[in-house]
């Protein structure tokens, strides 16, 4: 065992010497039906930022990652090669799993509170329309809630950025919870160093003062929590339900000092290296989970989902990765930066080693987890936009999507500091139909049309060859944002809210 591993397996072992007095001695299956149910979701993490191919072929990205319980957790369940967030920023995807809609139909269309546009105002052709900054309420239907009516616990550790500041939404606990630990209003760490940020600073990570001795890397330090308290609901009498949240990979590009000098050594720039090891510290940390539940014999019982918030990094931005073969990344609407690796694990349910290539989305997640949990989401599906996912997952019964994947994205948005060599992001919509998709910028108000299945890349608009398809997709869209009432961004001289999508 390395040091690193000690490190981590010795806060570990303390709570299992408590845990093991607690226990009744009832086997898990004798105390429960209701599977336990863990989402693992990682922060701004691309579609071949792993050694897990998601392609039809490894990447150099994907040759170049180290990610061995990812793998493993492919073995063991389903990837899904064509899963979306439902946005390319956070707090939208984010808010969107929890309630199971749309950021076009919740109106969270940004991550909150919306700061960071390096847009200068004047090269904006149109106003951003009014959207919901403050995020989600207390008062909004949240799976957490439903599952702790029906006799889940329920528990958040990491990343949250469901609310603003002082609002009821920055509060895990307050949108179905019973446990928040190191989630708030912030999207992203101070630092993934202890103290994990200055006293006063709005982005220091809260609740992991007990670090300060071994001054854990900020990944490691919730890997412990998660653990710890996977442990202590594993000796109750009823099922749980962990939302487990990194903040890797976000930025700040802070290496894991254990785990970056073996990047080095294979040659690569030191920044290259440095955001290998937060990938690769986010892995170890899946696997730190799966092996707990293997050692609490809780595993077989356990549903584990892998998910990403939204695309990754662009290299042209400055950042240490890349997307390809995908275009572009976080904050667009192209595939870098909506489509993110996505796997599930469900012993006896889901048939190991396989692969499903039926676009899904982060917003399946509400009636999906539902019907894991055995409890019908059916009185839910006239306000929502998921889908349930088992039929995809166990192969039993239809899975059908006939008015394809909606994204909204009416902002302007630009990396700080790197206008240069990375172009504003502008407002737009777009909708994935089988193998196409169409892309509409309205600046412009013209659309692209793409095959997927034959131009992953997006290369090659295809439009004007495929004007009808086009319509039909442009049609569709413009039916849901209208459905769902969405916002669309203003004229600057008419001061008129523009036209939904239309050719």
């Amino acid at each position: 065992m390395n040091k690193l591993a000690t490190k981590i397996s010795s806060y570990i072992s303390l709570i299992a010497c408590a845990g093991t007095l607690l226990f009744s001695g009832c086997t898990i299956s004798e105390q429960q039906t209701q599977p336990n149910i863990i989402l693992f979701l990682v922060d701004d993490m691309g579609w071949t930022d792993t050694s897990v191919p998601f392609g039809k072929t490894a990447t150099p990205n994907n040759k170049y990652q180290k990610t061995p319980n990812m793998e493993l957790m492919a073995q063991q369940g389903i990837k899904f090669t064509n899963a979306y967030a439902a946005s390319p920023v956070c707090s939208p995807t984010r808010c969107s799993i929890l309630t199971g809609k749309n950021p076009a139909r919740s109106q969270i269309t940004n991550w909150i509170p919306g700061q960071g546009n390096d847009v200068p105002e004047s090269e904006q052709k149109l106003f951003i329309p009014d959207w919901n900054i403050n995020g989600l309420t207390a008062s909004d239907i949240t799976f957490p809630k439903i599952l702790r009516e029906h006799g889940y616990t329920t528990a958040h550790i990491g990343k949250a950025h469901f609310g603003k500041a002082g609002t009821s939404g920055a509060d895990p606990k307050q949108l179905g919870f019973d446990y928040n630990i190191a989630g708030h209003h912030a999207g992203h760490p101070a630092s993934y160093y202890y103290p994990y940020g200055k006293e006063g600073s709005k982005y220091k990570v809260p609740d992991l003062n007990e670090f300060e001795k071994d001054s854990l890397y900020l990944t490691d330090a919730l890997t412990v929590k998660a653990t710890q308290l996977i442990e202590k609901l594993s000796n109750e009498k009823k099922p749980f339900y962990l939302n487990f949240a990194h903040y890797a990979v976000h930025t700040p590009i802070q290496e894991h000092r254990e785990l970056v000098q073996q990047f080095i050594q294979e040659g690569k720039t030191e920044a290259e290296a440095k955001y290998a090891s937060i990938v690769a510290s986010m892995d170890n940390s899946l696997g730190a989970v799966m092996n707990k539940l293997n050692e609490l014999k809780i595993a077989d019982n356990t549903i584990i989902i892998f998910m990403s918030d939204n695309g990754g990094l662009v290299t042209h931005a400055g950042h240490p990765t890349t997307n390809a073969p995908l275009s572009d990344g976080k904050g667009t609407c192209r595939e870098g930066g909506i489509r993110v690796p996505m796997m599930v694990k469900w012993a006896g349910k889901v048939k190991p080693g396989t692969q499903c290539d039926e676009p899904v989305c982060s917003d399946d997640f509400f009636p999906t987890i539902l019907q894991m949990a055995g409890i019908s989401p059916e009185e839910f599906l006239e306000t929502i936009d998921g889908k349930d996912l088992t039929p995809l997952l166990t192969g039993k019964g239809s899975f059908d999507r006939p008015e394809g994947i909606c994204f909204h994205y009416p902002h302007y948005w630009a990396w700080k500091g790197l206008r240069e060599t990375y172009p504003s992001i502008k407002p737009f919509s777009s909708i994935r139909m089988g193998k196409w998709k169409l892309c509409y910028g309205y600046e412009d108000e013209k659309a692209e049309l793409f095959d997927l299945e034959n131009d992953i890349a997006e290369k090659n608009n295809l439009i004007d060859e495929h004007p009808e398809i086009a319509k039909k997709l442009c049609t569709q869209l413009q039916s849901y944002l209208q459905k769902v009432d969405a916002q669309t961004p203003v004229d600057r001289h008419s001061g008129e809210h523009l036209a939904y999508p239309k050719l």
